[in-house]
Formats: C-alpha cells, structure tokens, sequence
C-alpha cells in the first residue's frame, strides 16, 4: 500500500511540475505537434524530468514502480499513452541513441541550474540584497533554453 502511494505522489508532482512550463511552450510557440512526445530529444528530456521529480517528491522507487510513475505521469503530461512511453525509452536507450542521451543529460542540467538559481535568490533574500529576477522567470527562460529550443530544431549535438 505504501508503494501505491509514493508512486502516486511521485506521479502527481512530476505532473504538477510539467504541465504548466508545457502550457508556457504553448502559448510562446503557439501549440506543440503531436510528432514532438516521440522525439528521441524530448522522449529523453521528459523521462529523466519525470524520474528525477518524482524520486524527489516520493523518495527511491523500484524499477516497476518507476516504470508506472514514467507512464502514467507521461500520459498525464501530454495525453499520449503510457506503454508507449516505455517503449520508446526502452528503443532509444537500447539504440544508444544521441538524441535521447542529450535528451537526458538536458533535463539534469535544467534542473541543477534551477536548484542553484533557487539557493542563490535565497541566499540573496536573506543577506538583504535587491530583487532579482522571479522564480517563475527564471523557471520560463531556462525551460525555453532546454526544451522550446529544440522543438523542431536539428540538435546541435556531434554523432559518435
């Protein structure tokens, strides 16, 4: 029963996070082609974004419960099924695809760059110092940098 609940916890605040800097990249782009959730680049991006929130808000998780968080949050985000996320993850990641690993790799950099964006705002609140940017600026540009950029953009990534 435990289980059931961290997957779920897990699941909602991977949702909760995503959807809405997806509904920012709609209203800056206009909408998103269905074509974008089987990207290899987004594919990967999304599934570490879903793995690495969701571990966060529900603590260490099993491969199978992993697995149902990755699915059922994906169908959440973007209205596509789930098994077919898993899928996708498993093909590219078998392929060695590069796509997919920058993919990944992007998801951990956006997110180490909001962590730190977040400490040194409160370390600067604190010691008093003068407004900075806001949060969800800061949230919107880096999303924009990580995830708008490559939408139907050729990846600037070498081919090994």
């Amino acid at each position: 029963m435990f289980g059931l609940w961290r997957t779920y916890r897990g699941r909602r605040a991977a949702a909760a996070q995503i959807l809405p800097l997806l509904d920012g990249s709609r209203r800056r782009l206009g909408s998103i082609p269905d074509s974008t959730w089987h990207d290899p680049y987004v594919v990967g991006f999304l599934a570490m974004l879903i793995t690495m929130i969701a571990t966060r808000a529900a603590g260490s998780l099993g491969s199978n419960d992993l697995a149902a968080v990755q699915s059922k949050a994906w169908g959440d985000i973007t209205g596509m099924p789930g098994h077919l996320f898993g899928e996708e993850i498993c093909f590219y990641d078998a392929a060695h695809d590069n796509r997919f690993t920058f993919g990944c790799r992007n998801a951990e950099l956006f997110l180490h760059e909001l962590d730190v964006a977040k400490y040194q705002s409160e370390q600067k609140l604190s010691a008093g110092a003068a407004v900075t940017p806001s949060e969800p600026d800061v949230t919107s540009a880096l999303w924009s940098h990580y995830f708008d950029a490559y939408l139907g953009e050729p990846l600037p990534i070498s081919r090994a």
